[in-house]
């Protein structure tokens, strides 16, 4: 195969290769902390996994492009590699939207797992259906919106399109819009979901801080959606598509960083308990569901009142784990009251359940 790398061709290849190693570093940290830490996987760490399966073919795809001559001007390259370059691009497109659409609901998921407020939950699941439903349908039609399909990559072969390029591209535009607003509420209800948690103050800032990370893949979206305003004509469509290449694999890899990294905080503890004599043994294995019961003890002929609590615990390392202290207990409280005489009664002592709260 011929090479034609040239121009911003170069550039494409070491960001999105630099982006897709570091966003895979991070993936393969995050399994091993919920697989060997943890002991346990859920649907947040599936999706983000896939996230980052389609963060590589779209590197593959604009690397197989950028060889072909995207990234330079449209006069510098022949029709032919025109059309082989723009295929590939448009192919490595569909991947980053499926991408975008899996990492924005796996931390979705992830934040659901620790909330318990009604609307915080409404949000999210709205915010993941709107985004999935968007990106699905403009991953549908980067393809079938032509008869024959090849028109889309080649807009010199007469065809039959019930949606007009301008129709996609505004669609497009949506979809960078949704995105956008996605990063803006996955970065912020952090803060409020948090804040409510039983945490150290520090702990809870750093925490919403690395996910407010989300706050940078924001900006990329808008500028994304910037660079897709930009695209009214295909005149220079292979140098002028470089910046959105690059925008929309910079906002995917930043989402998966944003997802992952709340997610290393049993690693980073067991990292620091191996150089601390094993300090870590008492922070990662999450928090406890305990069973508390009060026992009041009461004399008959006295207003003395005793109280002993006796906890039980057990141990489950579900995904939101990862963020919470051990002593976050989940507390069921009986009271019991246990009446008694005095020597030389011939009552016997006598246990009454209260209240089970």
């Amino acid at each position: 195969m011929a090479n034609y790398l040239g121009g911003l061709g170069p550039t494409i290849v070491a960001v999105m290769w630099t982006q897709t190693g570091l966003a895979l570093i991070f993936v393969l940290m995050r399994l091993w902390t919920r697989i060997k830490i943890n002991r346990v996987a859920g649907w947040d760490d599936y999706l983000i996994s896939l996230s980052w399966l389609m963060l590589m073919p779209y590197t593959v795809a604009c690397t197989a492009a950028a060889l072909k001559g995207f990234g330079r001007h449209v006069t510098e390259i022949t029709p032919e590699q025109f059309v082989a370059a723009t295929r590939a691009e448009i192919i490595g497109q569909t991947f980053c939207i499926i991408g975008i659409a899996t990492s924005k609901a796996s931390a979705a998921i992830f934040l659901l797992r620790i909330t318990i407020i009604q609307w915080h939950r409404y949000v999210l699941y709205s915010l993941m259906l709107a985004v999935s439903v968007m990106c699905f349908f403009c991953a549908l039609f980067d393809f079938v919106r032509c008869d024959p399909v090849a028109h889309v990559w080649n807009p010199t072969l007469p065809a039959k399109c019930f949606i007009s390029d301008q129709g996609f591209a505004s669609l497009s535009i949506a979809v960078g819009i949704a995105s956008t607003v996605a990063d803006f509420v996955l970065a912020t209800l952090p803060w409020f979901i948090l804040w409510n948690l039983k945490m150290k103050q520090k702990e809870k800032i750093l925490i919403a801080c690395s996910m407010s990370l989300g706050f940078f893949a924001m900006t990329c979206g808008i500028f994304r959606a910037i660079a897709l305003t930009a695209l009214n004509s295909r005149s220079d469509y292979s140098y002028d598509t470089v910046g959105l290449i690059l925008w929309s694999s910079t906002e995917l890899m930043l989402t998966i960083l944003t997802a992952t990294i709340p997610t290393l905080r049993p690693l980073y503890n067991r990292l620091r308990g191996v150089s601390s004599r094993g300090e870590y043994h008492d922070s990662d294995r999450g928090y406890q569901f305990e069973d508390s019961k009060s026992i009041k003890l009461r004399p008959k002929e006295r207003n003395l009142m005793l109280t002993t609590t006796v906890a039980a615990g057990r141990s489950n390392n579900t995904s939101e784990e990862c963020i919470l202290e051990r002593g976050n207990n989940i507390v069921r409280t009986e009271t019991v009251i246990v009446e008694y005489g005095y020597k030389g009664e011939e009552s016997a002592p006598r246990l009454s359940p209260q209240n089970i709260a």
